[in-house]
């Protein structure tokens, strides 16, 4: 076979990998899809092949689990509509270079050495997704790992080694597969597989015993109310529709209650805009609500004065209502949406962003946050929650439960609501915390502390969700969460020191 049927097939497997990922789940996809992969990426021999071929097959993945990033710019009135080609091509491409270059970096150190060049495979991909989970502020979503995360037995991995670490075990029992390939098998070839098919049992038991061993467990003094009003993107912001979409929250949290229980409303990203934050009759339709047994927790828009009295600071916040504050800011968005909430290097790219604003203001970092008489939590808004082991400040005290507001209204009826979703869950699973998630549209729920779904609602549906708090596992404090990305470097080193040193000592 020629190269150019070896790059089709690579791009091919790099779409069908997709399908892993949700809203698709098909996780057993790992198999093949990496098995075909390094098998090509195995029988080529110069650096040029190498890198094209994963290159290929990272472009093809990205493509196909992240396309809808660009119904972004299809928003009605978006004036930026024109540069939907590029941004649905432009990021996949950026992504695909990690991929290429620390697969062809492998390709250079280990060419002629067939066991540590397999496991250095391995290393680099999942090293590849590292890193670009934090360069240029970190892009990690839809990491390799998260395919095999689609199944929730073997998800619980997350609490141990995290999202990099299970990638590398994702890549490690799949590309074994495209070891079984090769007409000419290696000696070691069976023994990476037995291997290989063991820790994949391992993960999968260790899993099914976590579950099992913590059951779902409820702080009965509380109720959540998630509200989802569904307002569509095009009229969020046009002035016209405030009032009306400010009322529908009120609306939707008016509903009969238990008043013998204590009530958490939570309201979705930018719920309440400026213009109405500190309105007296804003106040008081929202007092009208909580009455003596409830809080609020809403997205809001703040706007602070700067020295330029015609550049306010805009923070894209969480803010209290309770009855001794009307609108309080508790935590304003740190990890901000390049291009979307700011613009880098803005003196250089004299640009609006997607969102209209002049650019965001960052936020201090996350907190756990204390209310008299409520339950303790931590903030995400939006893309944060996309990051590991970013939602919980280690150095104070550990919150009951995780707090994540957003509007997926960009993206309509496509696979990102969904990836936003799940990637909520892993983070529920990596820290051993419930989250909370209430979306303007998107999928709104609460997921208890091992990642099972308490209560979800439906994507692009008007609703409110009540649901009671899970507690947090307070005693068995998940290894990720204590030592973060750690354990998955140090993996990585003793995969490679060791494949090197069986391959000296046996000539592989």
């Amino acid at each position: 076979m020629n190269f150019i049927p070896k790059a089709i097939l690579a791009l091919i497997c790099g779409v069908a990998l997709s399908f892993a990922q949700a809203p698709y789940d098909i996780w057993v996809l790992i198999f093949p899809c990496f098995g075909v992969f390094y098998y090509l990426y195995a029988s080529l021999n110069s650096k040029r092949t190498i890198f094209t071929l994963s290159f290929l097959f990272s472009l093809g993945y990205f493509i196909a689990s992240l396309n809808w990033i660009g119904n972004a710019l299809l928003v009605e009135g978006n004036e930026f509509k024109w540069v939907w080609p590029l941004a649905v091509i432009a990021l996949p491409c950026l992504l695909g270079l990690f991929t290429a270059l620390y697969l062809t970096i492998n390709h250079i150190l280990f060419r002629n050495t067939a066991l540590p060049k397999f496991f250095g495979f391995c290393v680099f991909l999942a090293f590849s997704e590292w890193v670009r989970g934090y360069a240029f502020t970190g892009f990690p979503w839809n990491l390799y790992g998260y395919a095999s995360a689609a199944n929730l037995n073997i998800a619980q991995s997350l609490s141990l080694i995290g999202p990099y670490g299970l990638t590398l075990l994702t890549i490690f029992w799949g590309a074994s597969a495209g070891l079984l390939l090769n007409k000419t098998k290696h000696s070691y070839s069976y023994s990476v597989i037995v291997i290989a098919l063991v820790t994949l049992a391992t993960a999968y038991t260790y899993g099914a015993v976590r579950l099992s061993l913590n059951p779902t467990q409820y702080n009965e003094a509380y109720r959540f109310h998630l509200i989802q009003p569904n307002i569509a993107q095009a009229e969020k912001w046009e002035d016209k529709y405030l009032i009306r979409n400010f009322e529908s929250h009120v609306v939707l949290s008016n509903q009969e209650r238990d008043e013998r229980l204590k009530h958490i409303y939570i309201w979705s990203e930018t719920a309440v805009p400026p213009i109405l934050l500190n309105s007296r009759d804003t106040n008081n339709r929202i007092q009208a609500v909580l009455k003596d047994n409830a809080i609020l927790l809403a997205g809001t828009l703040t706007a602070e004065a700067t020295e330029d009295k015609f550049k306010p600071a805009y923070y894209n916040a969480l803010s209290l209502w309770d009855k001794n504050n009307n609108g309080t800011r508790k935590y304003a968005k740190t990890h901000l949406v390049p291009f979307g909430e700011y613009i880098p290097f803005q003196n250089l790219i004299p640009l609006k962003t997607v969102t209209q604003f002049n650019g965001f203001a960052r936020g201090n970092g996350p907190e756990t946050h204390k209310i008299e008489r409520y339950p303790s939590f931590t903030s995400a808004i939006c893309y944060e929650i996309i990051f590991p082991h970013k939602q919980v400040n280690a150095s104070q005290p550990r919150p009951d439960y995780i707090l994540t507001i957003t509007n997926d209204g960009w993206y309509g009826d496509s696979a990102g609501p969904r990836q936003h979703f799940r990637q909520a869950r892993f983070r529920a699973i990596e820290q051993g915390i419930p989250v909370v998630r209430a979306a303007n549209t998107g999928i709104s729920g609460v997921i208890d502390p091992v990642g099972r779904i308490i209560a979800k609602s439906n994507l692009l549906k008007i609703q409110t969700i009540e649901a009671k708090l899970p507690k947090h596992l307070s005693s068995n404090l998940p290894i990720y969460a204590r030592l973060g990305d750690i354990l998955f470097l140090i993996l990585c080193m003793t995969t490679l020191v060791t494949s090197a040193t069986i391959t000296r000592r046996s000539g592989l």
